[in-house]
Formats: structure tokens, sequence, C-alpha cells
């Protein structure tokens, strides 16, 4: 870990703790059974238009998971608490890894939906995805997640392609005093957390925290992969435990009347075992090491904001972003600086316009080995310039609302790109809101796409796939003439609530896709001492296809104690080469989740899912592996000892026993996810 950033984070934590800190009492937590279904609806949120808006009046399909829903189902990471929002598949690939995706493709390296944290945007640019396994904080400090299905592009810029996931903290002054949390079970084996904020002076409020875990290996069963390949990797080892420690910290300042600044930060170290595959040149021609693998990295950031008049705002986020890796696959080391400015600005009764420009620079150095055996780049930085404009129009007031918006970037890779959207909003009732949505967006490459060698795989001599008497090595290169992909996106939707005791939420969506990844066959040519083929493929653009799909989330308060929601997404995919990318999306998902208040100081959560059969595509094989369809119970039990401590059990997965949820598309193996149970203790103080 970088001692410079843990050391100041340290610091700052020493200081918060010994602080002579003025905070309000603790009081027990407001339960979402305390809100009306209609002021669950009035949530703010501000993900769709980066501007204070009602969930219910959002023109977009959007989700709001809240911090105390976190705390009360017991989530302990980001994915997880993402597992029941409709219209995303999230599976877990091993102890650490997880791939989520909205609308389709997902995978480990899915690429199509952007991820930020506190305005931090967590998408790497090795393979245009995210490490899940490394977002991370101390999950009691979260406010809200906001999840966007559907392009977001024309606001949070390239890569918002099917959806944003928005997390957001708390501000400090709602963290003031202590927080201490201690838990145990099978799979999470071990972990604790620590959080202490104070008033530091008039108008300044902070907070620091610290957070280490420990999780135990997912079970590998042989009969998920071929007698040849169990062989193998039962003789090199499957563990995949890891442990991570993170700490970090938030500052709040106000700067007068009219201007604030936040300043955080984090640092964190993780060590992962895993096993990955490896091709060879000799008989069986692949092996599946077992490895241990570190990942570490800190960020600091910082947020301006200064009211310069009634309604005009200007903002200024500046953020550094550190991050290492060591592993046999996509090792790096990575410097993001990332700089925007925005106005916010409102003329007469009718227009609220939102305007800004950003730059990002990316200084990326890699690792070569075995599987990514060269880079054809000589710089290894990228920029990102952008500029953005969004009109919102009052067409008629409290009814009737239009939305044009556009992004404009331009990009080392792929030049200049064009992301427009445009929203119409439509309340004809008070109880009654209509939506829909025209929007295009662009998923821009990676630098894998652009300049990475990649040996895939080696084809055995005299087989179906290599007929020849010489092993053929794959090698995957990277194209600098290849583009960003491409949506065109339709959506709509309606949202009701019935005041207190019904509301349905409801979206459907189209998407054209174009230019999407694919590959072609460069040329083959053969070496000697040894004897070998190498073929070459190269990334190209000639994959299309569309995707069509329903999404739904109801809730029902039975009484003043029971609460049922039921989350269902339908979508259905048709591409020009069958499967373009990564793991076909499930056809149908449903979770159905209750919180019943047993009494005024215990309560109890449930949610069912069921995940149908998906395929994840084998690149080395040009062919498709099943996922089965899989379902589970999650349950949770919080007990309120006193004002201050809570007694907390859960169990996860049960009533299904073992299962694959996801089978990788390259370089890793598959493993079971196993019913796990835990207990915590927390302190508030």
């Amino acid at each position: 870990m970088q001692k410079t950033g843990m050391v100041g984070l340290w610091t700052l934590g020493c200081l918060l703790s010994c602080c002579t800190a003025v905070r309000a009492d603790s009081a027990p937590s407001t339960s979402p059974l305390d809100l009306s279904l209609q002021e669950l609806l009035e949530i703010e949120v501000t993900s769709v238009s980066r501007q204070s808006e009602s969930l219910s009046s959002a023109a977009a399909a959007i989700y709001v998971i809240t911090g105390e829903e976190i705390r009360q189902r017991g989530f302990q990471s980001i994915p997880q608490a993402l597992r029941d929002v409709p219209g995303l598949h999230v599976v877990q690939i091993d102890s650490q890894k997880w791939a989520v995706s909205s609308r389709g493709f997902n995978g480990r390296y899915n690429n199509k939906m952007l991820v930020l944290i506190d305005g931090r945007s967590v998408y790497s640019p090795e393979f245009s995805g995210v490490y899940w396994e490394v977002q991370d904080t101390l999950m009691a400090d979260i406010d809200r997640i906001e999840v966007i299905r559907g392009p977001g592009a024309a606001i949070w810029g390239a890569n918002a392609v099917n959806g944003v996931i928005n997390i957001m903290t708390r501000h400090s002054a709602d963290t003031l005093g202590g927080y201490a949390e201690l838990g145990a079970g099978d799979y999470q084996q071990a972990f604790a957390g620590f959080r202490y904020g104070g008033r530091l002076a008039p108008g300044l409020t902070g907070r620091a925290y610290i957070k280490a875990f420990k999780r135990d290996d997912l079970e590998f069963n042989p009969a998920d992969v071929s007698p040849a390949a169990a062989a193998l990797i039962n003789e090199s080892g499957t563990d995949n435990h890891w442990w991570k420690q993170q700490m970090g910290g938030r500052l709040d300042i106000s700067l007068g009347t009219a201007s604030t600044l936040t300043l955080s930060g984090a640092a964190y170290d993780s060590m992962m075992d895993q096993s990955v595959t490896v091709p060879t040149l000799t008989a069986p021609y692949i092996e599946y090491p077992n490895i241990n693998s570190e990942s570490r990295g800190w960020h600091v950031l910082g947020d301006y904001s200064r009211a310069l008049s009634a309604d005009s705002q200007l903002n200024l986020k500046a953020y550094f972003d550190h991050a290492k890796r060591d592993e046999s696959f996509f090792g790096f080391s990575r410097d993001t600086v990332d700089l925007e400015l925005s106005h916010h600005l409102e003329f007469g009764q009718r227009h609220e316009l939102l305007w800004g420009f950003g730059y990002r620079h990316i200084n990326n150095e890699l690792d070569t080995n075995q599987s990514v055996i060269d880079t054809q780049g000589e710089d290894e930085s990228t920029n990102l310039w952008s500029l953005f404009v969004q009109d919102q129009i009052t067409l008629k007031p409290d009814t009737l609302w239009l939305t044009l918006a556009t992004r404009f970037e331009h990009h080392s890779y792929t030049d200049s790109e064009w992301q427009p959207t445009v929203r119409l909003s439509w309340q004809p009732w008070e109880r009654h809101h209509f939506w829909t949505a025209l929007s295009r967006a662009v998923r821009t490459p990676s630098q894998a796409e652009n300049e990475y060698l990649i040996n895939v795989g080696n084809l055995a001599p005299m087989t179906a796939f290599n007929p020849t008497a010489f092993v053929n090595r794959l090698i995957l290169e990277g194209n600098s003439d290849y583009d960003s992909e491409s949506v065109k996106s339709i959506e709509a939707g309606y949202r009701y609530a019935s005041g207190h005791q019904f509301s349905l939420d409801t979206a459907v969506f189209y998407n054209d896709y174009d230019d999407l990844r694919s590959n072609r066959i460069a040329d083959t040519d053969f070496s000697t001492l040894p004897a070998y083929l190498t073929t070459r493929s190269a990334f190209d653009n000639d994959s299309s296809g569309h995707n069509y799909g329903l999404e739904l989330s109801a809730n029902w308060l039975l009484n003043e104690s029971l609460k049922l929601r039921l989350n269902y997404t339908y979508i259905e995919s048709d591409f020009s080469d069958g499967q373009p990318q990564n793991t076909d999306a499930p056809e149908q998902l449903v979770s159905l989740m209750t919180s019943w208040r047993i009494h005024r100081d215990l309560e109890m959560t449930a949610s069912w899912r069921y995940v149908d059969r998906s395929q994840s595509i084998d690149p080395v094989q040009v062919d498709n592996q099943s996922v089965d369809a899989y379902h589970g119970v999650d349950l949770g039990l919080n007990w309120q000892l006193t004002s201050k401590l809570r007694l907390s059990a859960f169990a996860r997965n049960l009533f299904y026993g073992s299962h694959v949820e996801y089978k990788a598309e390259l370089f890793s193996i598959p493993y079971r996810v196993e019913p796990s149970f835990f207990g915590r203790l927390t302190l508030e103080y």
C-alpha cells in the first residue's frame, strides 16, 4: 500500500478520534417501514439530470437503494446490494470477483456500465469495465445508491451505455459520533469496521473510518469442467480466499453562506488467491496455476460548489486516483487525473440550464506475461476532453417537461463522439407519471482492444478445431482502427403511487446496437524451434443487434409492520453473430422481498430471487457454455438491544445448494456459490 496515502488518512482518523467533538445524540435509525410509499417515491435523486429531483418525476428508469436498506439487509459489499435491482444481472464469480450488468452483456469484463463513487469514475481503461472487488467503503456510510438502467452518456459521458450506478456517501454532519461493527461467519470469516465523526470547528465536520475483512474460498466442483481440466486444476489448487483492509475519511466545509467544499480520500490493500488459465506450447497446452494477487491503491477528491446568485451555481470537482494490480493477467499501474467544471442556472420560469466541460488524463503501465504478451502502443497515456449541455424546459407547469441534452467528447483512440438524449416527462394527474426517452451512447475502446497482444488459448494438434500436426497459438491483437461501439435506445415508463399502500414503477426499452466488438482472422504463420502455428485475429466492429425488455418494481405496504416488494425483469436479445461478447442475459429475473417489524426492537427481512438460464461464450472453442437457472433465499434478523447497540444475523443463498452463477469467457475457472451465515454486532455512540 502507498505509505503516504495511508499515513495521511491515519492522521485524519487520529485527529477526529481525539477531537473534542460537539455531536448530536445518537438516535435509532429510521426504518423504511416508517416512510409511506409516496414518501419513498419522493426521495431526491441526482443521477438522471445532475440536478435534485424526486424519484417519481425522473424521466429515466431509476431505482434507489437507501442506506437504511443496506444496513437492514446486512450487505457487506456493493455488488451484494445490487443483486435485486430490476434490470441488473449480478453474479458472483469466485470469492472475490463479481460481474454486474444492466440489460445484457454481463461478464467479468463487462464494458457497458459506468460506475461512480461520490462522482469519481471507477471505470478501468485496461478492459473498459469495473474491478468490483476493490470498489468499497464502510457500508454504513453509504447514503444511497442510484441505479439508472439505460443510456446516461449525455450527462455522464462515454461508457454509460446500458446504465449508470452512482454510489453516494453520507455528509459528514450525518455521521457525528462513533460507529463500530464486528462480525464473523463461514464465508464472511471475520470483519470489523470503525468510524468516528466530529464537529471540528464552526462550519467544519469530518469523519474517518477503517475496515478490514477476511473471506473464505468458494468451492470448485470438478464436474463443472472436463475431466482433463479438473485433474490439472486440482493438482495446482483452487484457493480463492482473500483479505482486504481499507481506510478513508471525509471533510465537509461551509465557506460562508454561498460556498461549500468537500474533501475525501481512501486507501486500500487487498491480497487474493486465484486460479487462472495460462496457455502453453506443450501438452496439455494449458496450465491452471493457483497464484497470489495483490491490489492496492488510493485516491483523493475535492468538490467545490458556489452559489453565484439565487438561480446560478458553479461546481468544480477534481480527483486523483492511483491503482496497482499484480496478477498474471492485466497487471498494471495506473494514475488518473480528472477535472470537471459545471454551471447550473435558471432562466425565468421555464428553463434550467446545465453546462460544463471536463478533462481526464490516464497514464497506464501494463505488465506483460504469458497471457498479455505485448503491447503495440508507444504512448501509455490517454486523454479525454468533454463538453456537455442540458436544458430542462417546463412546457406546462407541474405537468409537462422536456429535457434536451448532449455531450461532445474527444478521446485519444476515437477522436470525436456526440451523445445526445431527449427526455419527455408528463404528469397528467397527481399520482400518475409517464416518461419517455431517446438516446445515443457510445462505448470507447479499451487499451486491450487498441494495443494489446493476448494469447487467449492454444489449440492442441490433430483435433476438430486444429487438424494440423502443430499446436496453434491463438493471438488476439489490438487494432488501432478499432472504433467505438454505439447504441440507439428508446425507453418509456410509468409510475403510480396510491399514497400509503401501493406503488408501481415500470419501464420498457428497445436498444439497437451497432459496431459491436467482433474478431476477424488476420493471418496464420509458422514458427520453428519449437515448431508451432500462430493464428492472429484482430478486434473489429462487425457485430450488431438489438434487445428489448420490460422492468417492473411494485411495493405493497400491507400494514404498519409488513412491506412487500416485487422486482421483475424480462429481456430478449437478437445479435448478428448469435452472441457478441460476454454472457447473454437471462430471459427473466425475479426478486420478492419483505420487511417485517415483529416488535418495536425486532425486524426481519427476507428475499427470494430467481435467475434464469444464461450463456457465456468460450472464445477458444468458439462455443457457448450454459449456466443453469438458479434461485435462493436471503434472511436477516435485526435486534435493537439498546438505542445504541444492535445484534444482527444473516443467511445467504438458502434452499438451493451450491451452484455456478458464472462461467468466465477468459482466464478463470467456475466456482460454486453456497449457502452462508454470519452474525454482526454494531454500536453507535
